[in-house]
């Protein structure tokens, strides 16, 4: 090392988008600026509420110029673009920051920051991942808005010229809809997930990315070169030449796999003896459409709705729901598509709509029970999904049933928007298939019983594992014991796909465990027929099945449920895969 050069930093992260990236740093300031508690003279509270509402109005104007440059209306970064216009003149975040500055005579910034730290502070509480991240969103629009109160130029991607890799707090929907058109070679961030939309663009892009760096915008130090290794998650502020080299070379095998992969994309998910799956994908927004059938998926498994109801204050109209299923359903008019029901409610909608005073915010209340109690929301949903129907092979699927009661009070639901339509002259597919997922002990214990009320089954192993072990997976101090290989999940599995088969119906995954090479493996010979998973991961998952023999992956599965503890299992699986598929890297 020559005398002078700055050591090389490694930062270990979570790998969001494969591949690695090798250029020169960019730093993109996305931290919130600090206040600090302060007041003004009662005489001075008019022009605080004026510069904050100025500041709004010039975020506002950003992000339209931005959005207006987004081609695709029904695009994702056109709608949490608009998710963030929303934000910008919601009650909740705007009004009480005004009230705040009257109330208290505080200084603009400070108001604001204190409105905004509450409101993160309530989407901190949500347990659901997904929605844990949009409060990310308000983080976003925060900056935006106290950069303008400070007079402060926003920096902004679409000012990059050369191949850069970003180093930044986080990422925006305005940053990342500006990569679209940029030469950023990769990313890395302090905070996120894989289910952050940051994570989920760059996926969708296919550029390198690691989000939950901790401390990386602090190691950045204006670093002349940084790495970005998407695939375990390590990212590298002025490596050494050595070290360049090593990537570079990793970079080149890493091309290599991913172009040996692009052939199984059009191939059948067909194992070496005859058994056919169905690979299908997860996703949030029509855009991923097009990502998903270019990976080979054979439909949607698993459609969320539930951006459609963040953020705003009023309650998404049937033709917005419409629009948006019929989209999706023409997209994959030859394979299925899978549209759950909402699954929020309770804590999750308490900042965003303005729902009956009466409503419980308790944490049981979400979901289909929401829905069942709220039917002037779920009803209208229904209704848009059955009128979208006609347009493709739509399936229709509620979240957290518990048991044949509560199915059957949702189907009676659904019987009654069904005469609605008919009384209308509306069309819509009278043969829809209606299925749930299997996500709470409960239902996997009742699995027989519910599988003669539906016709089909989607198994929700996230919120299954968690509710099972008894345990908070976003709590650091016991997410160490959330185990996909936990001997009463993997029997649970069997279980419900021996119900769903003795009825003669189909049985899916859809959560993580579904998309996670490492698994599939087992869950082929635990009998599940189809397995949704974020679209990147099909191609890998495909060609480990088809290099598999059902009728030997059904023995080896019976062989792992003998095992007492996940440890055990985990051992006996990974020496089975290893041998059996050497050039995967599990």
């Amino acid at each position: 090392m020559t005398e002078g050069r700055v050591k090389m930093r490694i930062l270990k992260g979570i790998p969001a988008s494969g591949g690695i990236a090798i250029g020169k740093g960019f730093f993109l300031n996305r931290v919130l600026p600090r206040s600090v508690r302060s007041t003004v003279g009662r005489d001075q509270v008019d022009e605080e509420v004026a510069s904050f509402l100025r500041a709004v109005g010039r975020s506002r104007e950003q992000i339209l110029h931005i959005r207006d440059g987004v081609a695709d209306p029904y695009s994702e970064h056109h709608q949490i673009l608009s998710v963030h216009l929303a934000l910008l003149e919601d009650s909740m975040l705007i009004e009480q920051t005004v009230r705040t500055i009257r109330e208290n005579q505080f200084a603009a910034d400070w108001a604001f920051n204190k409105v905004l730290q509450n409101l993160m502070e309530t989407f901190h509480r949500i347990e659901d991942p997904y929605l844990r991240e949009r409060g990310h969103d308000l983080r976003q629009i925060g900056h935006r808005v106290l950069e303008n109160l400070a007079g402060r130029p926003v920096d902004s991607v679409a000012a990059i010229r050369d191949p850069v890799v970003i180093v930044a707090h986080d990422l925006s929907p305005a940053d990342t809809a500006q990569i679209l058109k940029s030469p950023v070679l990769g990313f890395a961030t302090d905070v996120g997930s894989r289910t952050s939309h940051t994570a989920i663009t760059a996926r969708s892009l296919g550029i390198p990315a690691v989000v939950g760096v901790e401390g990386a915008t602090e190691e950045y130090r204006s670093a002349e070169t940084v790495i970005v290794d998407g695939e375990e998650g390590v990212v590298v502020f002025d490596p050494t030449e050595e070290t360049v080299r090593e990537y570079q070379a990793r970079r080149k095998a890493y091309a290599q796999r991913t172009r040996g992969l692009a052939k199984f994309a059009r191939l059948p998910t067909v194992t070496r003896d005859g058994k056919t799956l169905l690979l299908l994908a997860n996703i949030e927004f029509p855009e991923e459409a097009d990502v998903a059938l270019r990976s080979g998926a054979d439909g949607v498994g698993l459609y969320r709705t539930e951006f459609l109801f963040l953020n705003r204050k009023d309650i998404p109209s049937e033709e917005e729901h419409f629009e948006t299923y019929r989209m999706v359903a023409e997209k994959f008019v030859r394979h299925p598509v899978t549209i759950r029901t909402l699954d929020l409610g309770g804590d999750k909608f308490a900042s965003q709509l303005e729902l009956a005073e009466e409503m419980n915010p308790a944490m049981g209340l979400r979901a289909i029970r929401f829905c069942l109690k709220e039917k002037e929301i779920f009803k209208p949903q229904l209704r848009a999904i059955l009128r979208a129907s006609t347009y493709g092979k739509v399936r229709l699927m509620f979240p957290m049933i518990s048991g044949v009661g509560e199915l059957r009070e949702a189907m009676a639901v659904v019987e009654e928007v069904r005469g609605e339509l008919r009384r209308r002259r509306i069309p819509y597919d009278k043969e829809m298939p209606i299925g749930i997922m299997i996500e709470i002990p409960a239902a996997a214990i009742v699995a027989d019983l519910l599988a003669r009320e539906v016709e089909f089954f989607s198994i929700g192993t996230n919120d299954l594992i968690q509710y099972s072990l008894a345990i908070d997976r976003v709590n650091e101090h016991v997410s160490y014991l959330y185990e996909p290989l936990h001997p009463a999940i993997l029997r649970m599995i069997r279980r419900v796909v021996e119900a769903g088969h003795d009825a003669g119906i189909p049985v899916a995954m859809c959560g993580e465990m579904a998309g996670e090479p490492f698994y599939s493996y087992a869950l082929l010979g635990l009998g599940l027929d189809e397995l949704s998973m974020s679209a990147a991961g099909i191609p890998r998952v495909k060609r480990i099945l088809r290099n598999s023999v059902a009728y030997e992956a059904k023995e080896f599965a019976g062989s792992l449920l003998l095992h007492a503890t996940a440890d055990e299992i985990g051992r006996a699986l990974r020496k089975k895969v290893e041998d059996l598929f050497p050039d995967e890297r599990f």
